[in-house]
């Protein structure tokens, strides 16, 4: 006779342990502000990325951001000690007949309707494109236009491609391969290194850093050109300039310089909290060499005040990069960024005339500036209890 084993009730299974990233994640997603940041900050950052996309020549349905739309004017050309027709106009300068009739009323009403066959006297100027600039918001540029009729639109996606690119990669390199790297190996080694590097730091950290970035740049500028031109020379690859690699790379390697030591001292306060633990004095017992112990045993141990402290370094690298470019020694022209858009809004006179030059950049590098901050005291709460 064969028994039958009852289904064991739900609560008495087995229950999955579940890990710490999981844990922090469904409490981080349960603070309204937090999710809402997050997709704010995806949503921007997306769109930047997006943009990236025109870089390879795909078509992405923006203007573009460094072409100008003011009126164009050509006049009539006299070939053979005659006026040429029309038709040989608009083939030459490739415009529509319709586009002269629209633009081109007073010509209209003095000679009639535009034809293919009219022939006017030589050295007229007809107008081929509209003026569109300090156009205000509409339907075809929904953020209006600025000075040289570019739409401001297009302008704020291209420079949150600018944003995206330097904030990532000076956090990146700045914050997580030298802060991070340097501030672990201070407060774990101790002794002659932590010396080293905690002197140097402290350097750099006597430096105003603003301008401290403003001397870097500003010395750098001219060579860092001259490099780049030389690298183009010698790859064939013509674009870097002109995609504003040259001014990506500056910045970048500008605000790492400046922007590792405070993380390093950052991250060494806590090793230092750290290093006497047991798990780490078990660690070396049974011989953990010194990268295994930084990265598997040290690392997780102040990941949470990593990720507040990343957070927190996206938005103030922006903000760097805006303000360098302000000044005039940031990203150059023609490649668009929230710093020259500021610039671009003019003064007093400007702003009330044309409130939507400075509002664009204003309300995008707000919006995103927030974002992270509150994320990072969100995240603060979540990951550190302590703190609350």
């Amino acid at each position: 006779m064969t028994v039958r084993a009852e289904p064991q009730p739900q609560w008495a299974m087995p229950q999955r342990s579940e890990t710490p990233w999981m844990r922090g994640l469904r409490a981080i997603l349960r603070k309204r502000i937090a999710v809402v940041c997050i997709i704010v900050i995806i949503v921007l950052y997306g769109a930047g990325a997006y943009t990236l996309l025109d870089a390879f020549g795909v078509d992405i349905g923006l203007q573009d951001p460094t072409v100008s739309n003011l009126s164009q004017r050509r006049s009539i050309r006299e070939v053979d000690g005659s006026p040429e027709t029309l038709r040989a106009f608009t083939q030459r300068l490739d415009v529509e007949l319709a586009t002269l009739n629209e633009l081109n009323p007073e010509i209209v009403d003095e000679y009639g309707a535009l034809t293919a066959d009219t022939v006017l006297p030589a050295r007229t100027e007809l107008v081929l494109s509209g003026d569109e600039s300090l156009q205000g918001p509409s339907s075809r540029h929904w953020f209006g236009t600025d000075r040289n009729g570019r739409d401001a639109f297009a302008r704020a996606m291209f420079s949150l491609r600018t944003t995206l690119i330097i904030s990532v990669i000076s956090v990146l390199f700045g914050n997580l391969f030298l802060g991070l790297g340097l501030g672990l190996l201070a407060g774990y080694r101790g002794g002659f290194i932590d010396q080293i590097i905690m002197r140097i730091g402290d350097v750099m950290l006597a430096m105003p850093g603003l301008l401290f970035l403003i001397v870097i740049v500003a010395v750098f500028r001219d060579q860092w050109e001259d490099w780049f031109r030389a690298i183009e020379d010698a790859t064939g690859m013509g674009w870097l300039i002109a995609q504003g690699v040259d001014d990506y790379v500056l910045i970048v390697f500008a605000t790492s310089l400046v922007g590792w030591a405070g993380s390093a001292r950052f991250y060494r306060a806590q090793v230092l909290a750290l290093r006497e633990s047991d798990y780490i004095l078990a660690a070396e017992t049974i011989g953990a060499r010194t990268p295994r112990v930084l990265i598997r045993h040290l690392f997780p141990g102040i990941l949470p005040w990593f990720i507040v402290r990343f957070s927190a370094s996206l938005g103030e690298i922006a903000g760097a990069e805006v303000v360098l470019t302000w000044l005039g020694i940031g990203i150059t022209p023609p490649t668009p960024s929230f710093g020259i858009m500021v610039e671009n809004a003019g003064g007093r006179t400007s702003l009330l005339l044309y409130p939507w030059l400075m509002a664009v950049p204003f309300v995008f590098l707000l919006v995103l500036m927030l974002a992270f901050n509150l994320l990072g005291d969100a995240i603060n709460d979540v990951l550190n209890p302590r703190g609350r």
